[in-house]
């Protein structure tokens, strides 16, 4: 039941699709094109974006979803806690 209710915070999910673009563009062959960035590979513009794509999402996996993931568990957890009864 836990699971489920962080699995379906949005931070979560964001920190998932975050994940899921760079396993993507990675896959697809990304880290190639990053070396436009520095000058030194020449390509067109398409290489162009899909290197810089490939960076940004490398930056938003490594640096934003870690965060994202880490405020939703935390987020989930204390969502769930029911406030003791007084008597």
């Amino acid at each position: 039941m836990m699971l489920t209710r962080v699995l379906r915070a949005p931070t979560v999910l964001g920190a998932l699709m975050l994940f899921a673009v760079f396993l993507v563009l990675h896959l697809l062959g990304g880290r190639q094109y990053v070396g436009i960035l520095s000058g030194t590979m020449e390509t067109d513009r398409m290489g162009f974006f899909f290197g810089v794509a490939y960076a940004l999402s490398w930056f938003a996996a490594v640096l934003l979803a870690p965060i994202l993931l880490l405020a939703g568990v935390a987020g989930a957890s204390l969502h769930g806690r029911r406030p003791a009864k007084r008597s």
